[in-house]
């Protein structure tokens, strides 16, 4: 713990790719592992389950992907991508605030080749494009797909795999890039990061676990509570599911 704060520790993981316990879950799953060192910060933005609740050094937090119906043209995938920070909005012209848009989505790997649904108007009008209590806007992305609705629905698992537990087939969430690996962190890989880096520090530096978790002197420790106390019904129901989904 030789950082400035919770989430600058990093945490990277051990040995070639399927040689450990982490690398070889991650291989049966499809999912990225962390090969190059990540911030904890990012991998904890990564938690569906906590995406209310991120640490203080946070940069860049997990987005909503919600499919939209294809309103009768079978070529393109359309999806709004919610959870973008409301200074985005601020630019005077549409051309600057579509430039500060593509600049902050070009963090998130998995939405490459999309393009605007309304050119200049970012964020699209409408109640589903605003959040009041986040402080957070959205926008429309159209992606051109080959083959219809099978092709469509194709393009969306490769955008984000992953629905995690309280969400619908139709919507997702995505994180950015960290560790070396463009590919989407499963959720249960993100948990697993999370807890056995917490774990290090409780077990090797009590001192500074114990200052973490002070409300009177850590920023994070309100955040820390709530991971802890979701990780409780969060973590078993990953581990079956995932279970579920290497043997089906």
């Amino acid at each position: 713990m030789d950082q400035p704060d919770l989430g600058s520790v990093t945490v990277k993981d051990k040995g070639a790719a399927g040689t450990q316990s982490f690398t070889q879950v991650a291989a049966m799953l499809g999912s990225r592992s962390l090969p190059d060192e990540a911030r904890l910060a990012d991998v904890w933005a990564s938690i569906l389950e906590v995406s209310l609740w991120p640490l203080q050094s946070t940069t860049r937090p997990q987005l909503s992907v919600s499919r939209e119906p294809h309103h009768g043209d079978a070529t393109t995938l359309q999806a709004m991508v919610s959870g973008l920070p409301g200074k985005l909005q601020d630019y005077a012209s549409p051309q600057d605030r579509e430039q500060a848009v593509r600049a902050w989505l070009a963090d998130y790997p998995s939405l490459t080749g999309y393009r605007f649904r309304s050119i200049g108007a970012i964020p699209d009008s409408g109640p589903d494009s605003w959040d009041p209590v986040q402080g957070t806007i959205g926008c429309r992305l159209v992606w051109d797909v080959a083959g219809g609705e099978e092709a469509a629905k194709r393009r969306f698992e490769d955008i984000a795999p992953w629905k995690g537990r309280s969400l619908s087939d139709s919507t997702r969430v995505i994180h950015t890039g960290f560790g070396g690996d463009d590919r989407v962190l499963h959720p249960l890989m993100a948990w697993w990061a999370v807890l056995y880096t917490l774990s290090m520090l409780a077990r090797y530096q009590p001192g500074q676990w114990t200052a973490q978790i002070d409300v009177n002197r850590s920023k994070d420790a309100v955040a820390i509570e709530y991971l802890l106390d979701s990780a409780l019904a969060a973590v078993p129901e990953l581990i079956l599911a995932a279970i579920d989904e290497v043997t089906a």
